[in-house]
C-alpha cells in the first residue's frame, strides 16, 4: 500500500469502493494515488492470478487500495461502485459508516463483465455504438483507412473510472464547503458518446456524416518513412507551408498554401506522392527531428513496446521503476507550495448563477486555453457548477471557432460553429490583450479572484507572457495552476508541437485499438484531447480541494501523451512487464471482426475467445476463421439478418454506429442525453449537443448557458468580478487592452 502523504491532494478522504468493476477499480487508482484512503468491498471475488490476463491490470491499479475492515474503519466519506454493485452490496454495509457518505455512481447499458473477456467485449460494444469506432479506421496497405476499428483493451471503461474519480474530487470539494451527502451518477455510453463533438455536429447542420468518405482527403497522414513509419499531417496552414519549403520541388506550394489552402486538396496527388519520397529517404528520428525544429507537428507511429522505451517518458518518471512495483504513475507532475494563509480570495460576485448548487458551484476558473484538450478540461468543470472565465483573442482566440460545421452555413461569424460550441458552453469570453500592460494586469486581477488557473499553450508561452504560475501566485498564494501540453513542461520532447493526431501516433493508441495489435489505426477526430483534458479535470479537481482546504497552492504540469498512455493501461503494462522479461500477461488479440454489411455501413462480430471466433466462423460456413475469410462468408448478409443470426446462436454482434446513429440511440435519448444547444446563433437551428456527463441525486446537472458569443461577457466580468468602475473599462477599450 503506498503510504498516506498528508501533503497529497486527496489526503483524509475515506472512500469504499464496492465491487470489481474494471471502471471503480480504475477510479480507486486514480484517487488513491492521490492520498485516498481507498477501501474495496466485493465479498467472494477472487483476484486475478499470475496466469490471467487481467493480472497486470491488477497489480497496477490495486497496489494503493485496502480491503474494508467494518469493525475497524472510520465513516466513509464517498461511496463508489457501477450501478449493480452498488444495489446488490451498499444495503448490507453498516449504516454507521456509510450513512453520511456520498455516492459515485457507474452505469452502463450493457452491464458489468464477470471477466477480462467480458469486460473487453462490452466495451467494443460500447465503443461501436458510440460512433467512436466508426471513426477508428485501420490502415491498410496503400496507407488509406479501411474498416473500423475497436479497442483491445477496455478504453471505456478506463474512462469512465477517471470520470467517476473527478466526480469523487468534486464531491469532496462539496463536502469540505459543508454541502450534505449526494449521489452523482456518469455512463459509459455518455461519456464516449460526448467525445466525437465535431462529427456530431457534422450529422446535423453539416450534410456529412465524417467517416463515411474513402480514402485520404489531405496528403501525408501515416508515411514510411526509411525505418518505420511517421504521422505526417500539419494542422495549420502555417505548418504546411514550412513542411514544402524542406521538400525538394515544392517551394511553389510553400509560398502558396496560407492564402490558398484549397491546394491541398486541388494538388493532392502530387503534393502526397512528392511527400511520401521525402519521407522515404529519411529514417524516423531524422525526419521528426528536422520537423519539430521548424515547429512542424509530425510524429512517430510507434507500438506500445516502442512507447515504454521512449526516452521522453524516462526522463519524466512517468514509469515506475521495478523495485518500487513497476507500473505507470499519474500523467503530470505537481509542484505543491506550503500552507498559506496570505492572499485569501477576493469574494467579488459571481456572474454565474448559483442557483443550480452543483459540486463546484462557487468556484472560479481562469480559463486560458484553446483548442480542445484545455477547453474540454474546463467544460467538465463548468458542466460541474464552476464560473470558467474563458480569456480570449490573444495570444489567439479559440480556434475551435473557424472550425466547420457552422449553423445555417454562415462561416463569416465567430459564434456558428458547432464543435467550439458544444465544447464552451456554460462558459464567459473576455477578449484581453496580454501583450499590453493593461491586458497583463487585467489578467493578474482575474487570478486573485479565482481558485483555478488553466492553460494549454507550448510550454514557456505564458512565463513569457507574464502570467505564468510563478507570476501569478504572486497575486493568490492560494492558486490551482495547471497547465495542459502535448508532451509536458519538461524531458526531450517538451518543445514538440503536438496536436491530438500526433499523440494518437506517438502513444502506440493506434496498435492498441486495432484488430489484432500488430496493424494499426488512425481515427478522424483528436481522440487524445479529450482524454488528456477528462485526466486534467480530474487534477485540478483533487488540487483545488487541497488548496480550498489548507491554502496549499500546487502547480501540475499534465502531459497528454502522459494521459493518453493511461487509457492504454494494459497494452502498456503488458509492454513493460515484456522489457523486465516476463511475458506481461500478453495475449493475441483475435476477439473481433468488422464486416461490411452495405456500402459504409459495418456490423462488428465480438468474440471472447479465439475458440469463440471459430464457433462464428463455423456458424457463417467461412472457409477458415481469418478475418478475411469471415468478412468473405459474411458479404451479402444484410445487418438485419446477421444480428438476427448470431445473436440467436448467442454470439455478441452489434452495428458500428455513425454519429447520426449516434444521435438517434434509444438508450441516450430515454436519458436525455441529447441537448439544444442554447448558444444564440445555433439556437435556431435546432442542433443538439451532448449534454454534461454528471447526473445530480437523478437530474441531468444542467447547462447554465450556451456557448457565448466572441468577447460577449468582458464588461460584465470586468465590473463583476473584479470591480473596475465603468471608466476604467472604458479605458481598457480604448487603449486596445481589452476587446
Amino acid at each position: 500500500m503506498a503510504s498516506r502523504d498528508p501533503g497529497a491532494p486527496l489526503h483524509g478522504l475515506r472512500v469504499l469502493a464496492v465491487g470489481h468493476d474494471v471502471a471503480t477499480r480504475f477510479a480507486s487508482w486514480w484517487l488513491s494515488e492521490c492520498g485516498a484512503d481507498v477501501a474495496t468491498y466485493h465479498p467472494g471475488w477472487v483476484p486475478a492470478g499470475d496466469d490471467d490476463p487481467d493480472m497486470v491490470f491488477e497489480h497496477q491499479v490495486a497496489r494503493a487500495v485496502r480491503q474494508a475492515e467494518f469493525a475497524a474503519d472510520l465513516p466513509y466519506q464517498a461511496v463508489l461502485g457501477d450501478a449493480d454493485a452498488l444495489e446488490r452490496l451498499t444495503p448490507g454495509l453498516p449504516s454507521t459508516l456509510v450513512a453520511d457518505a456520498s455516492t459515485v455512481e457507474i452505469t452502463s447499458p450493457l452491464g458489468t463483465g464477470e471477466s477480462f473477456a467480458e469486460t473487453l467485449v462490452s466495451d467494443m460494444a460500447l465503443w461501436a455504438r458510440s460512433g467512436l469506432g466508426y471513426l477508428t479506421r485501420e490502415v491498410v496497405e496503400d496507407y488509406r483507412l479501411g474498416a473500423p476499428c475497436l479497442p483491445l483493451n477496455r478504453q471505456p471503461s478506463l474512462l469512465a473510472g477517471l470520470a467517476a474519480a473527478t466526480a469523487a474530487a468534486a464531491l469532496a470539494i462539496d463536502r469540505s464547503r459543508g454541502g450534505v451527502a449526494r449521489r452523482l451518477t456518469v455512463d459509459k455510453l455518455e461519456l464516449l458518446a460526448l467525445l466525437p463533438m465535431q462529427p456530431v455536429a457534422f450529422a446535423q447542420i453539416g450534410d456529412r456524416i465524417v467517416g463515411r468518405e474513402a480514402g485520404p482527403v489531405y496528403p501525408g497522414g501515416t508515411m514510411p518513412s526509411a525505418d518505420g513509419l511517421v504521422y505526417v499531417r500539419p494542422v495549420e496552414p502555417s505548418h504546411w507551408a514550412r513542411l514544402f519549403e524542406m521538400v525538394d520541388g515544392l517551394g511553389w506550394a510553400s509560398t502558396q498554401i496560407e492564402s490558398a489552402p484549397q491546394l491541398l486538396l486541388e494538388a493532392y496527388e502530387e503534393l502526397d506522392a512528392r511527400l511520401r519520397d521525402w519521407a522515404l529517404d529519411r529514417t524516423t528520428d531524422e525526419l521528426v527531428d528536422a520537423c519539430q525544429a521548424a515547429h512542424i507537428p509530425v510524429a512517430r507511429i510507434v507500438s506500445p513496446e516502442a512507447a515504454v522505451r521512449s526516452k521522453h517518458l524516462d526522463a519524466r518518471s512517468f514509469f515506475r521503476k521495478p523495485a518500487d512495483g513497476g507500473g505507470l504513475n499519474l500523467p503530470w507532475r505537481a509542484t505543491v507550495g506550503a500552507p498559506s494563509s496570505t492572499h485569501p480570495r477576493a469574494t467579488r460576485q459571481s456572474v454565474r448563477s448559483r442557483g443550480e448548487l452543483l459540486p463546484l458551484s462557487g468556484l472560479r476558473v481562469l480559463d486560458l486555453t484553446w483548442a480542445w484538450a484545455g477547453p474540454f478540461a474546463t467544460t467538465m468543470l463548468a458542466d460541474l457548477g464552476a464560473e470558467v472565465v474563458n480569456i480570449e483573442w490573444h495570444p489567439r482566440a479559440s480556434n475551435l471557432r473557424r472550425n466547420p460545421p457552422y449553423a445555417g452555413g454562415r462561416d463569416a461569424s465567430n459564434n456558428t460553429a458547432g464543435w467550439w460550441s458544444a465544447n464552451q458552453r456554460g462558459k464567459l469570453s473576455v477578449g484581453v490583450n496580454m501583450k499590453t500592460a493593461g491586458g497583463n494586469q487585467v489578467i493578474r486581477d482575474l487570478a486573485a479572484c479565482s481558485d483555478i488557473v488553466v492553460e494549454n499553450f507550448s510550454p514557456g508561452v505564458v512565463s513569457r507572457l507574464g502570467v505564468g504560475y510563478e507570476d501569478l501566485i504572486k497575486v493568490n498564494s492560494r492558486l490551482v495552476y495547471a497547465s495542459l501540453s502535448a508532451f509536458g513542461q519538461t524531458g526531450p520532447y517538451s518543445h514538440y508541437v503536438g496536436y491530438g493526431t500526433q499523440l494518437y501516433a506517438e502513444s502506440g493508441a493506434g496498435f492498441a485499438t486495432s484488430h489484432d495489435g500488430e496493424t494499426y489505426s488512425s481515427m478522424w477526430i483528436p481522440y487524445p484531447d479529450p482524454v488528456s483534458g477528462l485526466a486534467g479535470a480530474f487534477a485540478i479537481a483533487a488540487y483545488a480541494r487541497s488548496a480550498l482546504a489548507t491554502g496549499r497552492s500546487a502547480y501540475l504540469d499534465v502531459s497528454e501523451l502522459e494521459s493518453l498512455s493511461c487509457i492504454l493501461l494494459e497494452p502498456m503494462l503488458s509492454a513493460l512487464e515484456r522489457e523486465g522479461g516476463s511475458d506481461g500477461g500478453s495475449r493475441k488479440a483475435h476477439s473481433y471482426v468488422v464486416v461490411e454489411v452495405s456500402p459504409a455501413r459495418f456490423v462488428a462480430l465480438l468474440a471472447r475467445d479465439p475458440s469463440e471466433r471459430e464457433r462464428i466462423a463455423r456458424s457463417l460456413d467461412a472457409e477458415d476463421f481469418s478475418t478475411e475469410a469471415i468478412r468473405r462468408a459474411a458479404a451479402g448478409i444484410s445487418a438485419e439478418q446477421l444480428l438476427t443470426r448470431l445473436g440467436e446462436l448467442g454470439f455478441v454482434a452489434v452495428p458500428v454506429h455513425d454519429s447520426e446513429d449516434c444521435v438517434s440511440d434509444p438508450y441516450l435519448q430515454e436519458r436525455g442525453f441529447w441537448i439544444r444547444d442554447q448558444s444564440p446563433e445555433i439556437a435556431p437551428s435546432g442542433t443538439r449537443i451532448g449534454g454534461a456527463p454528471w447526473i445530480l441525486d437523478g437530474d441531468r446537472a444542467p447547462i447554465w448557458r450556451g456557448a457565448p458569443p466572441l468577447f460577449g461577457d468582458t464588461r460584465d466580468v470586468l465590473e463583476r468580478v473584479t470591480g473596475y468602475d465603468a471608466a476604467t473599462i472604458d479605458q481598457l477599450f480604448d487603449v486596445g487592452a481589452v476587446s
